[in-house]
This record gives structure tokens, sequence and C-alpha cells, in this order.
């Protein structure tokens, strides 16, 4: 499983995901049970180097044979290749939903119904002065059109993943309390109308749009990782956790690292545009 945040101001865009990658087994009852975890885990990506996108994934890991990341990695050499994106006119929607696509589409039709799949893809359009946060979500077999989560203009915060902590945090409410009103007698459409009257008195505004950029680096940093120390408690497998990997997209400076992890030494590291 998986935290993905991301946050979004004026100033750009701030992607954080933990590290923690889940190997599921199907039990006796048909259920699944959490068999490993692995803590290193790539799924914060740079789509394209030296232009103002990043993309961040959460669910399934692995497409057949190949990870996410390194099906991200191969989508970037295309779109950075003759025939890819025009570096100069481009739109941020437009980028990696086809290859996705085309992957998903090509897995057997058992792994597709039982699987679901988000990939959330933020940035600067060419000539666009602003940012937007597109969200691929493929589930139950269906890959759905692309929708846009945070458009140009708007700054809010958006979670993926097992967003529990997040949505109590925030919202003051639990993922739960639909279903739970429901069980006590509300219609639906009641239940929605109360969670929602809940929402507006008790959501906190943690985001202003003229946040500068570290502020909304540590906002997103102190979101995955009390989601983290909240799984960490629950009962069961520690599906959370790990290293925080941490980057920003802004207009000008483009995608940068704030947190990496490596396979070797920091100071074997060439790479210098972030903080390791």
């Amino acid at each position: 499983m998986t935290i993905c945040v991301g946050v979004k101001v004026n100033d750009g865009i701030v992607f954080v995901a933990d590290s923690a990658s889940s190997l599921a087994q199907t039990g006796p009852e048909g259920q699944q049970i959490i068999s490993r975890v692995y803590n290193h885990g790539n799924k914060v990506f740079n789509l394209f180097r030296g232009l103002p996108i990043a993309a961040m994934t959460c669910g399934l890991g692995a497409f057949g044979s190949e990870s996410i990341s390194t099906i991200a990695k191969g989508i970037r050499v295309e779109l950075m290749s003759e025939g890819g994106i025009d570096r100069d006119n481009y739109e941020v929607e437009a980028v990696a939903r086809d290859r996705f696509l085309a992957k998903f589409q090509a897995l057997d039709a058992n792994v597709r119904s039982a699987a679901s799949f988000e990939f959330i893809v933020g940035g600067c359009s060419s000539g666009n002065g602003g940012s937007e946060i597109w969200k691929f979500q493929f589930a139950n077999g269906e890959a759905p059109e692309p929708v846009c989560i945070v458009g140009n203009g708007v700054s809010d915060i958006i979670w993926a993943g097992q967003p529990e902590a997040c949505v109590r945090l925030v919202l003051g409410i639990s993922s739960q309390t639909p279903s739970v009103l429901m069980q006590a007698g509300l219609s639906e459409d009641q239940s929605t109308a109360l969670v929602q009257a809940i929402r507006a008195s008790s959501t906190v505004r943690l985001v202003e749009p003229a946040m500068p950029i570290r502020d909304a680096i540590a906002l997103g940093e102190f979101l995955a990782q009390t989601t983290a120390s909240f799984v960490k408690f629950l009962p069961g497998a520690d599906t959370v956790g790990g290293e925080l990997d941490i980057a920003t997209v802004t207009k000008y400076e483009g995608f940068r690292w704030i947190r990496r992890k490596h396979f070797y030494p920091p100071d074997l590291n060439r790479e210098t545009d972030h903080v390791r």
C-alpha cells in the first residue's frame, strides 16, 4: 500500500510518497493477506528532464513483470525521444495517458479486474502561467478518462493510497463515516448530506494560495509522515513506511528532488539537484 500526498500552491506543486511496497496472497476464504512488505519502492517520478512535470503512483505496483517505476522510466525515454512530446507545445493532461493505458490493457483480464492503479501527473503546460494536477485511475478492469483534480489557479491538498489519517486530520471525519450513517438507518442521500455538513464545519484550512513552496514541502511531509506513524500502530503489516521521497515542480525551476533515497552513499551521488 501507499501514501501519496500532493500540495498545490501558487508557486508550484509538491509530491510526497512513502517507499513501502506490499505483496499480498489470497487466503483460504478469498481474503487478501499481506505476506511481505519492502521499504524501497519508488513512487515519485520525473517524466521529462528539464520540464515542469512530475508524477506519483499508488495501487498496483507492477504491470506484469515490470514495476511501475521501470515503466515510468521507459515512458520518460519515450517522451524525451523523437516522436515524443514537443517541449515547446504540450499539455499536462496528455503526458503518459495513452502509454499507461496501453500497458494496462495488455494485462491479463483477471489482473485488470482485481487491481486498482492511480497515476497522478502534475505540472505546468507549455505557455501556461499556472499548474494543474491530473489523475489517471484504473479500477475493475476499466480505464476511464483522466480527471483534473486540481485546476489552474486553485490551491489544495490531494492524497491517495491509504489516506485515513489525512481524512481524519484534515476533514474531521472518517472514510467509514458514510457507511456507518447508512448502517444506522439513514438513506444514501441523507448520509451524503450529513457528511457534507460535517465536513463544511470540521475541515481545517491548511493551504493558502500564497504559501511559499518551502512551507508546502513541510506540509506534504507532515501529512505523509503522520500517515506512516498512524499505520504503524494499526493492527497488521506496516503497509506505509520506508523513506519519504519528495519532489517539487515550479514554473521556472522545473522538476527538483527535495529528498530522494539512493542505492549507494550520498557522497558517491553525482546529482546535485536534491537534498541528500
